[in-house]
């Protein structure tokens, strides 16, 4: 019975047997954002946006890069988008999304810049375009 004990002992006080607790959200950068939101997004235009604003609030090109539509971005294009926005994306941004049937379009503006971030997010598997997961075209931003 002195042997259970000690074993629970040792294994509830192991931290490589504990779970990181740390909520998604704070792990992805995306829990820091000040965003307003305005037009209709889905959960996954929403998800992509936020996740795409952390990684410019990080400076994290090869992580932009990650979130971009196969051929519609490039690690160039991520270092061009970090170099450009990388600042603004430390200041308040609002999130303005369009109305799309499959594709969706957002325009970012943030607090204190006079231009706006605007880019177009794509479904992840055009043969399952109403599956709410997006990926980022990075090619252009106006």
């Amino acid at each position: 019975m002195g042997a259970v004990g000690a074993l629970v002992l040792l294994l509830g006080g192991c931290d490589a047997l504990s779970t990181d607790r740390t909520p998604e959200r704070v792990r992805n950068g995306t829990s820091a954002l000040d965003l307003t939101v305005t037009g209709r997004p889905t959960p996954g235009s929403l998800a992509l946006t936020e996740h795409v604003l952390a990684r410019l609030r990080a400076r994290d090109a090869e992580g932009l890069a990650e979130l971009a539509e196969e051929g519609g971005g490039t690690a160039q294009d991520a270092k061009r988008w970090v170099a450009r926005w990388g600042g603004p994306a430390q200041h308040p941004a609002t999130a303005d999304f369009g109305r799309g049937e499959k594709d969706a379009s957002v325009e970012i503006r943030f607090a204190g810049e006079r231009a706006a971030l605007s880019f177009l997010l794509v479904p992840e598997d055009e043969g399952a375009p109403y599956d709410d997961r997006y990926v980022a075209v990075l090619r252009e931003d106006r």
